[in-house]
Parts: C-alpha cells; structure tokens; sequence
C-alpha cells in the first residue's frame, strides 16, 4: 500500500494568485510531483494568496499557515504519512509539527530554517509609536530601492505575511522534533538559504538527517528532480 504525501509549495511571487492564471502552485515542478506519484499517493494544496487561492484580511504568521495545514488535513479526513515542505514550504512544515505535535514525518526540500543572526534579534526595537514610520521606510525601501519581486509583485496580505516570516527563525525548532522524523534535502550550491551553515548548527548528531545534492542550487526541485525523488526513497524506505 503506498504511503502518503502532502506536499507544501515555496513563496514563488510567479505563483502569486495577483500575476498568474496558474492553478497548481507545484507547476514548474512537474517531473518531481510524476515521480513522487509513481511510489505515494500525493496530496497538493495551493496556500492563501497563491494560485487562485483567497486572502485573508490581515497579515499572516508561521502560526497561521501552520493552522492552515492542520485545518486542512482534518477538513479533508486526509490519512497523511509524510509532509514534503519545499522552501518556505519547509518552515510552515516545522512549524505545525512542533505546534500540533504530528505524527507525520517531515520531507524537507531547500528549507529556509536560519533566517537571522542572534545579533540581529537582540537588536533595540523600535518603540511601538514609531512602528507604523519605520514599517513604511522599509517597505519603501524593500519594493523602491531594492525591488524585491516578492514585495513588488505582493498585495498588502502577501507584503505583510512576507515580512514577518522572513523574521522567524527555526533552527532550535528543528531540535525539537525526533531525529527519525525528518530529513532536509539541500543543493550543495544553494543561493538562497546556506545549507552549511544549518549543518553546522545541527552538527556531526544530525548528519544522516541531511542529504546534499552535488550541484544543486535552490530550485533543485527543477533541476534535480530524480537526485531530489531518490533521496526521498531513501529516507522513506528505513
């Protein structure tokens, strides 16, 4: 009987329900999902403001897409084995592992799980009457100055959620859950998050937790989707 998968797409601003007609936030990595098809049953989801999907009103946390997943999965009575998160994907994943204590495993494909230094959390805060001047430079900064696509292309919803997940960092999250429960799947040349750097948090106790693809940058799921389908095998078959 095959095992299941929810798979958990990235924040792609190409996939963003404001600039695409795009129904399947898993689109551009096709081959990977036929693969996974052919040894799981697979379950997709398109997340808010992706694909069609609605907004909501506010902005939206880690806690709140973790929600989503957990609410999702009961509402469709899904029996899931396995929850594959890719990039972002990867820290809602976590996430709702370590908030709802599931049992599912977790599949973790070029997972942004360091975001920030210690440095940088201990930094002064900015007093709460100030926060509205400083959220509007730095957003002025982000979509004006730097033209980050995922702040030009993002509605209010998308800007704001962006910005705060982008601040929250994982890596004592991943302590957490049981060494058997997970594995992180990284290009060895990824130039987005730093693999090595989450290697080297985790150190030499969690190194068969970690499988490097020789070449692979972030978009693995792309360009090295047998390399990416073998080490899920891998792992899935202990």
């Amino acid at each position: 009987m095959k095992k299941s998968i929810l798979l958990i797409h990235g924040w792609n601003y190409r996939n963003y329900t404001s600039q695409t007609k795009e129904t399947d936030a898993w689109h551009n990595r096709e081959e990977l999902v036929k693969r996974l098809e052919e040894n799981y049953n697979v379950y997709k989801l398109n997340l808010p403001g992706f694909c069609g999907e609605a907004e909501p009103s506010e902005a939206w946390d880690l806690n709140n897409f973790a929600d989503y997943i957990n609410d999702y999965i009961k509402k469709n009575n899904l029996d899931i084995d396995y929850i594959l998160g890719y990039s972002f994907g990867g820290s809602v994943a976590i996430r709702y592992k370590t908030k709802f204590k599931a049992e599912q495993k977790l599949i973790l494909v070029s997972p942004a799980i360091i975001r920030t230094t210690k440095k940088s959390k201990s930094f002064i805060k900015t007093p709460e009457a100030l926060q509205g001047i400083r959220n509007y430079l730095r957003n002025f900064y982000v979509i004006h100055i730097l033209k980050t696509n995922e702040m030009v292309y993002g509605t209010k919803f998308l800007r704001s959620s962006y910005q705060s997940i982008v601040r929250e960092d994982l890596e004592d999250e991943v302590k957490e859950i049981p060494k058997n429960d997970f594995v992180i799947i990284y290009g060895d040349e990824d130039e987005q998050v730093n693999p090595h750097k989450v290697i080297d948090y985790l150190g030499e106790d969690y190194k068969d937790n970690i499988d490097l693809i020789k070449g692979g940058k972030h978009n693995i799921g792309v360009t090295h989707p047998k390399e990416v389908e073998e080490a899920i095998l891998k792992y899935t078959l202990k």
